[in-house]
This record gives C-alpha cells, structure tokens and sequence, in this order.
C-alpha cells in the first residue's frame, strides 16, 4: 500500500467548542503525557489508560506496541515548532498535536479523544490536512 495506511485513524471527527482555562491547561498536559508515552514506547501505560473500546480495538498492549511501534519509527523524530490545541464537547475532550518529524515528508496530526476522567477513547495520527487562507 501507498502512503500512510501505516496511520492511526481511531476517532471520528467530531465538531468541538473551545474549553475554559483551567480545564484547557489540564487537558494540554494530559495530551502532552499520552503523547510523550507513546513515542516513548510507554504502551503499558497507555493501555492502562485506554477504554475498553480502545483495548478492544487493538486487542492487546503487544498489538498496540507493535502497531504504534512501527508508526512512531516509520516518522522518525518529532522536530521543529509543535501546534497544540484542546477542543471539548459533551462527552469527550480533544487534545489536536500538528508537528513535523525527521522521516516525513508531511506535517502529522496526532490527536487523542478523552473522557473527563481522562480515559482515551480515540486515538489519530495521520497527515495534517493543508489550510489555505
């Protein structure tokens, strides 16, 4: 296959309004944790922290490391600026990362859909859609 099937698409797209400061700050840190856990190789932590929906998806923390293993090393390093965003709707929190990495010719939008007590429910990586204005 061309591309990049290798991708996470986990998550439907949903239509967000912004969240409140402090709920905002705290749903950063959060995405930033998921996401430092996932290229650091951290699956059972994240697994820990996945619904079961998510750990049906992916079946085991082994499935879930090697299908995330292979994505996270196909794009090689994070580099450059980060553009980070947290949107929430009722139910679910969004917290949207755009960045570039070493091996990718594409910026890539990971995104990790929570709960409020901050369990994923969905997870995306994928190449950002280009904007114009």
């Amino acid at each position: 296959m061309r591309g990049w099937t290798y991708g996470f698409a986990m998550s439907a797209a949903l239509a967000c309004a912004p969240g409140g400061d402090s709920q905002s700050s705290s749903l950063l840190e959060q995405g930033r944790q998921y996401t430092a856990w996932l290229y650091g190789s951290q699956y059972e932590k994240l697994w820990d922290r996945f619904s079961p929906d998510m750990r049906q998806t992916f079946g085991s923390v082994t499935d879930l490391a090697s299908f995330a293993g292979h994505a996270v090393t196909r794009l090689g390093r994070e580099q450059g600026p980060v553009d980070e965003k947290v949107e929430t709707t009722s139910p679910v929190k969004i917290y949207s990362r755009t960045s570039t990495f070493d091996r990718s010719s594409h910026k890539m939008l990971l995104e990790w859909t929570m709960t409020d007590g901050g369990a994923v429910t969905g997870l995306v990586l994928r190449p950002a859609l280009e904007t114009t204005e």
